[in-house]
């Protein structure tokens, strides 16, 4: 048989380099996908909400930041199970991962029983912060609804790391993707109704979320019977207790990133309409670019974790630095390049476009270090180390933000100085975590 093809032409392997930056990109694409796909939905809720005026839109915002800021803690603490599931995965430990899954089911159901009831008389103690009694009572079938929605959330993030420790992202975007549109065709049934039947108003925007929280809970249970992954042995309290010390230190460092960038939208509408309007375009841009660093982050976190429990750290440590700082280059060209034309385009008040402009282009200097420090915290994450990240979140996100934001605005600066402190927290936690990574350097080859 005589052979064909042209000289140079036969195919040669790719390096393991190269290898294993395509795996680091095969799994935080979707990733990256689902995090948009749940703004998405965000969005859809607060648009639908808008139907009901001003106050209809406020009572469902007030109810929908507060059950994210227990959610992303609670999913947090959950994501500890990820690092352990993928190691074991790759050890072939069944053993392990039967008690891996019983344990994951053991921690959702132990963050429900306190997370939903923190939720659910949120109505009750949030009037302390200041928040009109009124609004609280026009929410609360909605906030109600949400603490229930926690629970099967909850089950929905297990699932998730489970698939994800798996090298199964796909089917975890898929499955969020198919939510979107049940979720906008659920909001409009429950809030308006149907012949006869009136509906429930805002709080069927909470009932919506409860059903499609189920339907999503349903196909990953199945989706991960399908992949072999099943079995439960509930001798599993040491792992427990391994998930809850990885996890914690997770659930505080995302609690520390979210609640700084609210507490920030808040304080930015004392300044005005105009101002505010400047700050919401920019905090949505950073949604965008976060949920990119967030899906390298967790595939950084997988991926070191199966290389180190094959013992060899070095190319996910190599792959995932590298992919880092080309996101961060990638993002702050971008933000760069469209920080004016696009403020121009959405905000027709010249001061205002002008202002945001400025705000977007803080944001572009932050993100030149931002999804490395996102990476580098995923490497981590992989080896169990999660505590020094998680001071170094604390310190950047409330310890320098928090401050200078204050000293700024005294000083005159607005929301400038928010964006301004709001950068430099990001980048001294990003810069402290790239810097910890070092220390897990494994050696070059001999």
């Amino acid at each position: 048989m005589t052979d064909t093809a042209l000289p140079g032409a036969r195919l040669r392997p790719a390096s393991p380099l190269r290898a294993e930056t395509s795996a680091l990109l095969r799994l935080a694409a979707p990733m990256t996908l689902v995090a948009l796909v749940n703004m998405a939905m965000s969005v859809t809720d607060t648009l639908m909400a808008a139907s009901f005026g001003a106050g209809g839109l406020a009572a469902v915002a007030v109810g929908s930041d507060f059950y994210s800021i227990v959610f992303v803690f609670a999913a947090g603490t959950i994501g500890g199970l990820a690092p352990l599931y993928a190691a074991a995965a790759e050890a072939g430990d069944a053993g392990r991962l039967r008690r891996l899954r019983a344990a994951g089911w053991m921690l959702a159901v132990l963050l429900a029983f306190v997370a939903v009831p923190i939720v659910w008389t949120a109505p009750g103690y949030l009037c302390r912060l200041g928040i009109p009694e009124m609004l609280l009572e026009e929410g609360r079938g909605y906030t109600r609804a949400m603490a229930v929605t926690l629970a099967p959330m909850l089950v929905v993030a297990m699932f998730r790391n489970r698939l994800l420790a798996l090298e199964r992202p796909g089917l975890i975007a898929r499955i969020t993707a198919c939510a979107i549109p049940a979720n906008a065709a659920l909001n409009w049934v429950l809030m308006h109704g149907a012949g006869t039947w009136s509906g429930f108003g805002i709080t069927g925007l909470g009932l919506s979320s409860l059903l499609v929280a189920f339907g999503i809970t349903v196909a990953l249970c199945f989706a991960c019977s399908r992949n072999g992954d099943r079995g439960l042995d509930f001798a599993a309290i040491c792992e427990l207790r391994e998930a809850l010390r990885v996890g914690l230190p997770i659930g505080f460092t995302m609690l520390a990133e979210l609640g700084v960038f609210l507490g920030a939208t808040l304080f930015a509408a004392r300044f005005g309409a105009e101002t505010a309007a400047a700050h919401a375009l920019t905090i949505r841009l950073a949604g965008l670019v976060y949920a990119v660093s967030i899906g390298l982050q967790q595939a950084a976190t997988i991926r070191m974790a199966r290389r180190a429990e094959a013992g060899d750290r070095r190319l996910p440590f190599i792959a995932g630095t590298r992919l880092g700082l080309a996101a961060g280059l990638a993002h702050a060209a971008i933000l760069g390049a469209v920080a004016i034309p696009l403020s121009d385009a959405v905000l027709h008040d010249p001061a205002t476009a002008e202002t945001a402009a400025g705000l977007i282009m803080l944001l572009a200097l932050s993100e030149l270090l931002v999804p490395l420090g996102a990476v580098a915290a995923g490497l981590m994450r992989g080896l169990k180390d999660t505590r020094m990240p998680m001071v170094f979140s604390l310190l950047g996100n409330w310890g320098v933000t928090l401050p200078t934001a204050l000293l700024l605005t005294v000083a005159g600066l607005g929301v400038t100085g928010i964006w301004l402190a709001l950068a430099s927290g990001s980048v001294i936690a990003s810069a402290l975590t790239a810097l910890r990574l070092r220390r897990h350097r494994a050696p070059q080859p001999a």
